[in-house]
């Protein structure tokens, strides 16, 4: 009976402990910080993106930090009608189905201290 209850309680363990363990903690959308994190990420991904159109982030999904540097953006986006040569400043997105395109992303942003710069560790679009 000893060993259930050991086996229960390093289960219960385990799972409490897997939950937070790298120190993330939760953040809402409208800190200072993660607005600026979710600029760069989006700046960077309309860089790299072969699209002609802008994106833009519609949703919030959730959004995580560590240390105060390291952030984690699960974020709605899509395509706007701004073209990117295009000095717009606003931006709406499309509505037609034909144009619309809409992703769920995962950011990983840095934001480097030392080196005074951000940095977009990963990026996963689907």
């Amino acid at each position: 009976m000893w060993k259930l209850a050991f086996l229960l309680l390093a289960a219960l363990f385990a799972v409490g402990f897997s939950v937070d363990t790298e120190g993330f903690v939760e953040m809402k959308a409208n800190d200072q910080g993660v607005q600026t994190a979710l600029k760069f990420a989006m700046d960077e991904y309309n860089k790299a993106s072969r699209d002609i159109y802008f994106y833009t982030v519609v949703k919030v999904i959730r959004v995580q930090r560590k240390v105060g540097y390291k952030y984690i953006l699960t974020v709605m986006i899509e395509r706007t009608e701004c073209i990117k040569d295009s000095m717009d400043a606003v931006c709406p997105v499309f509505t037609d189905p034909i144009w619309k395109m809409t992703y769920q992303c995962t950011f990983v942003v840095y934001n480097s201290v030392w080196f005074q710069r951000w940095m977009l560790l990963e990026k996963k679009c689907y």
